[in-house]
């Protein structure tokens, strides 16, 4: 990793993540555009005009931007940590496809809802992406402290404060966003086996040419704190009597064995133990980074 990543904040935030980086600034340069263009209802996914007046444009800019300055904060700040953090885990090339076709398919699957069943002019805005990150966040990311908190009675875990944040942006426009999360958290599920078939290579040589402005490093190997500073202490030699040669450096320690609480959270979601153990043990004993070692593969 560079000097210049490490002392600028926002290139650290995104970085190994390009194509959320692309997507939160798009998002956000269209907004402006859209503002001083008074064109926000040129972005409105609306069957009618699609259909009866050959709008068909409206099918790909549905989804560019969000249609007011509060929609767009909250949004966005419910949308980058999910895509910064799945596309590391997933890599920008497959994390890229997934974003392809879970949009792709929601489209589909809204101008059919949309069309015959219920008609209605959608708000724009990356609803989709959100549903679909939103899969991804539901059914990879395991609860680290299910009693996190409770709420007249009930316990909720750490996760519930992402789902309330994401609440706000969903039930914002009322069934005109409601619906097109709803989708993309269907077309996320059915995506993410799609996603292992990547797109044309095409793609992301343009994409590189164009977006070469906004790539961030690759993301070197993080490790724990712990392994981290037992590596600097193995590696420094030690201090030897006077007169004598310097001391061997000391090899570290080995992490102590997982608790069968963490084996327990872990094999609950369907792995095997002796898996689970193995993956501990190369995490360091951190369940989270365990869980995604384990369903990466």
């Amino acid at each position: 990793m560079s000097s210049s990543s490490l002392h600028n904040p926002r290139a650290v935030w995104f970085l190994g993540a390009p194509v959320s980086k692309a997507i939160a600034i798009s998002t956000a340069i269209v907004f402006v555009v859209a503002e001083m263009n008074n064109f926000h209802n040129g972005l409105v996914l609306d069957t009618t005009k699609i259909f009866d007046h050959a709008q068909f444009y409206r099918i790909f800019v549905c989804n560019l931007t969000f249609a007011s300055m509060g929609e767009m904060i909250f949004g966005l700040l419910a949308l980058c940590p999910l895509m910064r953090r799945f596309e590391r885990e997933m890599g920008s090339r497959r994390f890229g496809a997934f974003i392809v076709y879970s949009s792709a398919l929601s489209t589909i699957l809204e101008l059919i809802f949309f069309n015959i069943f219920f008609e209605l002019e959608r708000y724009s805005g990356p609803y989709p992406q959100l549903g679909a990150v939103l899969a991804l966040y539901h059914k990879f990311t395991p609860r680290m402290h299910p009693k996190f908190y409770g709420i007249l009675g009930y316990d909720l875990s750490e996760k519930s404060l992402t789902y309330g944040l994401c609440a706000q942006v969903i039930v914002s426009g009322g069934l005109s966003s409601i619906v097109p999360v709803m989708f993309g958290f269907i077309s996320g599920l059915i995506s993410v086996s799609w996603s292992e078939t990547e797109l044309p290579e095409f793609v992301y040589s343009i994409c590189e040419f164009v977006g070469k402005t906004i790539v961030d490093e690759a993301p070197a190997i993080m490790m724990s704190r712990a392994v981290q500073r037992g590596a600097e202490r193995g590696n420094q030699p030690r201090r030897a009597p006077s007169g004598g040669r310097p001391a061997a450096p000391a090899a570290p320690r080995p992490p102590p064995p997982p608790s069968e609480e963490a084996i327990a959270q872990l094999t609950g979601m369907g792995f095997e133990r002796e898996a689970v153990i193995r993956a501990l043990q190369q995490a360091d004993n951190n369940v989270e980074a365990a869980a995604n070692r384990l369903l990466m593969g």
